[in-house]
């Protein structure tokens, strides 16, 4: 069978363009995408007003309305999905969304949750909220850990037996634990953190948000034991991290300027390399990749919807495009596609099929 290839996306990368667009329906208040949360394909976006749902298979949009802002959504048993209500209500809590009806049930009651942490080998669930931090091993039974009782538990992150929790209250504290949750130390120095992430390395990384003089993004070499500052900058609202061990932060839309939108950060340079093309909210609440696709691709969650970026990699920092000297035949291609280019040192090459793909 004839693929018919197009090498358009190599062109942008070479060129230095990073472009985002539209993946979500106009107008969805996103607060995080997940991807694959049950059998049917469907990817979950948490929304303000309810819960969106795309499906891979059909391409099509559902939205499930709830009563509460949704801040995180996640896999339960592969027909339907584990719900989170955050609105101040009475219903807050963890709920699911029982697909056949579309109707959501109540399991476990909670003031303000944050976050769900699904650890699939284990059949674990974890929830992080205002009093605390609770996990389930059958969604029916909801336990607390004491060690975090009265905490405002906003996120918690994973690495092997390595678990890393964030508390912001009255006290702002990183709690670490090298055997699995067993037992927990507090950070001696870690500052206020809003957003936990990994790299692919075992790095983690966090946010310090607001407005103060230690925001920014920080950063940890021991599993979140000690910390230091990776760049200083107010109102970053999440951070994140690709298979290629590039780190990008999200700001509000009230940060100061230059800092806007979304940036990778080159901690080579200590320079922040700006990608907002196409992008036309800044108000940054998620930034994710999806490792189930073929494609490298960026996801972000805004005000107004969620966007995709295909062609980030090698953004302002490839030459242009008139020195690459880039050749490639044949194109159209069949099974075999030769490329030559002019550049020195290494090149990362993007080719996708004519559909996206």
């Amino acid at each position: 069978m004839r693929i018919r290839i197009t090498i358009f996306a190599l062109l942008l990368c070479l060129q230095g363009i990073a472009g985002w667009e539209p993946f979500s329906p106009e107008g969805i208040h996103a607060n995080r995408i997940t991807f694959y949360v049950d059998n049917q394909n469907n990817w979950a976006v948490a929304g303000s007003y309810g819960l969106h749902l795309y499906n891979l298979n059909t391409q099509e949009w559902t939205f499930y309305s709830t009563i509460a802002p949704v801040p995180d959504a996640s896999w339960l048993d592969g027909d339907n999905i584990l719900v989170l209500f955050n609105g101040g209500v009475m219903e807050d809590g963890v709920h699911f969304l029982f697909m056949e009806t579309g109707t959501y049930y109540a399991l476990q009651y909670l003031d303000t949750p944050h976050f769900i942490k699904h650890l699939p080998d284990a059949g674990r669930f974890y929830v992080g909220h205002w009093h605390g931090l609770k996990y389930s091993d059958n969604i029916e039974d909801w336990y607390d850990i004491d060690f975090f009782n009265n905490m405002n538990i906003v996120d918690m992150e994973i690495w092997g037996d390595h678990y890393v929790v964030s508390r912001m209250d009255n006290l702002y504290e990183v709690y670490y634990s090298d055997d699995a949750g067993a037992n927990w130390t507090v950070s001696s120095n870690a500052p206020m953190i809003s957003d936990l992430e990994f790299d692919n390395s075992g790095k983690l990384y966090g946010i310090f948000p607001d407005d103060s003089w230690s925001s920014g993004l920080w950063s940890s070499s021991d599993f979140g034991a000690n910390w230091d500052v990776e760049f200083w900058a107010t109102r970053i609202n999440c951070v994140a991290t690709d298979p290629m061990a590039n780190v990008f932060v999200g700001f509000g839309d009230e940060a100061f300027p230059p800092h806007k939108g979304i940036a990778r950060w080159d901690s080579l340079h200590q320079n922040l390399h700006y990608m907002n093309s196409g992008l036309p909210n800044l108000n940054i609440n998620q930034i994710t990749y999806n490792p189930g696709m073929s494609a490298m691709a960026l996801f972000c969650c805004t005000d107004t919807g969620v966007y995709i970026n295909y062609d980030y990699v090698g953004m302002n920092e490839l030459p242009d495009r008139s020195s690459a000297q880039l050749k490639a035949w044949p194109n159209p291609a069949s099974n075999e596609i030769n490329i030559s280019h002019g550049m020195e040192g290494d090149l990362i090459l993007s080719i996708y099929t004519a559909d996206g793909k």
